[in-house]
């Protein structure tokens, strides 16, 4: 499994923060409940990738509750490039 460094971007509640994940490869999409546990969701979408460095970039689009952000994010991430895995890369 490799280490990824997953950056989170422009989340006004949370502000910018980075967190190391152990995926194979970074989907398009990353919800994540806060700490707090109040139920309250983040929605990201994937903005890029750098392979060699292994740093992955996710824009936030929604926060709130689940039915209201998943939503949200599944339509911001319509049209995105398909990750490497995905386009049968070289």
């Amino acid at each position: 499994m490799s280490h990824w460094v997953y950056e989170f971007l422009g989340c006004p509640d949370t502000g910018d923060y980075q967190q190391i994940m152990d995926e194979a490869e970074p989907g398009d999409v990353v919800f994540r409940e806060r700490p707090d546990g109040l139920g309250i969701l983040d929605g990201f979408v994937r903005e890029s990738v750098d392979d060699v460095m292994m740093v992955a970039r996710f824009r936030w689009v929604a926060s709130g509750d689940p039915s209201t952000v998943a939503p949200a994010v599944t339509e911001a991430a319509v049209g995105l490039p398909p990750s490497a895995g995905e386009a049968g890369g070289p």
